[in-house]
Parts: structure tokens; sequence; C-alpha cells
């Protein structure tokens, strides 16, 4: 049996964090936003089965982070915008309307299905995690592997 989460389901996640998941390795914008974001990866990875609400802004993640003010990405004056429109685009290529839930399983698997390297290259150029190559390589594990699972 799991223990008691302290997250709330169904959890809400922005679209293009299903992509950042992918490659997260303990980096973020300072040690709080890491271990929050290490809480959500982990407890999604121990249970596929979760639910998620898949949203275009900020999500359970962008909780910890010290550039959300106001329920907005204020780490740089277009952030905001650039953001909700990188989760409308993932969200467009994965089938999904802004608000639909779904369990982690299914939203991995249709960035399975859905998401290629060269998408991820269109969508996640301008990041500054980009350049490392984590990303892409957990989208490759995740359509290596049989199961959706992380």
């Amino acid at each position: 049996m799991r223990p008691m989460s302290k997250l709330a389901y169904p959890l809400t996640i922005r679209s293009h964090h299903l992509l950042c998941m992918l490659g997260f390795r303990g980096l973020g914008y300072n040690s709080t936003f890491v271990s929050n974001m290490r809480s959500v990866v982990e407890e999604l990875r121990s249970d596929c089965t979760l639910a998620l609400t898949l949203v275009a802004g900020c999500d359970v993640i962008c909780a910890a982070c010290p550039h959300k003010r106001e329920g907005k990405c204020l780490r740089k004056t277009d952030s905001e915008a650039k953001s909700v429109s990188l989760d409308l685009k993932i969200l467009a290529k994965l089938g999904f309307e802004p608000g639909t839930q779904v369990s982690f399983c299914e939203a991995l698997e249709r960035v399975k299905e859905r998401i290629r390297s060269e998408d991820m290259a269109e969508f996640c150029s301008d990041c500054e995690w980009w350049g490392l190559g984590y990303c892409v390589a957990g989208l490759e594990r995740l359509k290596a592997r049989l199961n959706a699972l992380l």
C-alpha cells in the first residue's frame, strides 16, 4: 500500500511539464522547486494510474517556482504567454483539450504515440535545460518501453 500523499488528486499538470518530467534529473530554479518537482515526479512514477487534469497555465509544479506570482510565470516579460502557448500546442499535439482529466498512464501513452524528438526540438529549444539532452533521452526511454511508465 502506498503511503498517504500530500498531493491532491486529480493533480493539475500543465501539458509541457509532461515533457519536462521525462528528463527530470534534479535540476531546477532552486532547492524548493527541485524538491517539489521530485515529489510530483516520484509519486506519478510510483503509480501511473493517478489522475491528472491537464492545463495551459500554472500547476502543482509551478507552485514552488520562485518566478510564479499571482498564478502566472513572471520569469521574463513574455514567459507567461510563451508557456501558455507551448501548453496549448502540446495539448493539441496530444489530442487533449485544456481541463481534460486523464491518468498519468494515458497521458504518457499519448506522449509516447504522438511526440517525436523533432517535436521536442520545436517545442523545447528555448528552454534552458534543452542543451543537456535529458528530455529527448527521456522520450526515447519512454518509447523503448512496452509499458508507459517513466
